[in-house]
């Protein structure tokens, strides 16, 4: 009887260990970085980060009078944002390096720059 509960006991944490284990492989550590939009630029809170924050999760803020957006690695895009309003971009970036961003209006780009992963 005694073996029968431990076997029970010990496949119920292993479900359970299992299960942790799998939500925790696919969490990625992440990072906020506020991303300040005016009409002559912006300024990206952290232009860098260390390499164990992979998932970055950039608050842009457009303070301008015209539609801007944000765009960083040619891959992730915010679109335009009105004027006074705000939306969230999260990239997910896989490897330490440099990663080109740009702030944008509807012709032309405003402000350019380099994010670093290290």
């Amino acid at each position: 009887m005694r073996v029968h509960y431990f076997g029970a006991a010990l496949a119920v944490v292993a479900v359970a260990g299992l299960s942790s284990a799998s939500a925790f492989a696919h969490a990625l550590p992440s990072w906020n970085d506020p991303v300040k939009i005016t009409n002559s630029g912006c300024v990206v809170g952290y232009p860098a980060v260390d390499h164990q924050f992979t998932r970055i999760v950039f608050g842009v803020f457009n303070n301008g009078t015209v539609a801007h957006g944000f765009d960083i690695s040619g891959k992730y895009k915010t679109g335009l944002i009105k004027p006074h309003e705000e939306k969230t971009l999260i990239a997910d970036f896989g490897r330490a390096g440099g990663y080109r961003w740009a702030c944008v209006a509807r012709n032309s780009t405003v402000k350019k720059g380099i994010f670093t992963i290290r």
